[in-house]
């Protein structure tokens, strides 16, 4: 089970993905040749966009954007080098006030805050 908590202002919301769905996503991703800065900033606004919405008002386009979205955030973060900030395990996701960006906690090291 791969987990990714997200908090934006007063959202906060925590999204799991089973292990073989989380790898034919990414498989996807991998072989379609994504440029992976790009889907990373892209993912962040999709998670920003969608915590905004009530559930009555995401569609299956959102969740399947959510979907993604999340499961290239866990990954992208699990496979990065250690020296550039890898995180093992599952994610945490808290957005900047301001808006301006976010920042990236391992579950583990969140818990320990």
């Amino acid at each position: 089970m791969k987990t990714v908590y997200f908090k934006s202002g007063d959202a906060e919301w925590k999204y799991e993905l089973d292990d073989k769905e989380h790898e034919q996503i990414i498989q996807g991703i991998i072989e379609d040749g994504t440029d992976f800065e790009e889907m990373l900033d892209e993912s962040f606004e999709i998670l920003r966009d969608v915590s905004a919405m009530d559930d009555d008002e995401l569609d299956e386009d959102d969740q399947i954007d959510q979907t993604i979205s999340v499961a290239f955030i866990w990954h992208y973060f699990n496979t990065l080098p250690e020296d550039q900030g890898r995180i093992e395990g599952d994610i945490v996701v808290i957005e900047d006030e301001d808006g301006t960006g976010v920042s990236i906690l391992s579950a583990d090291e969140a818990i320990e805050h």
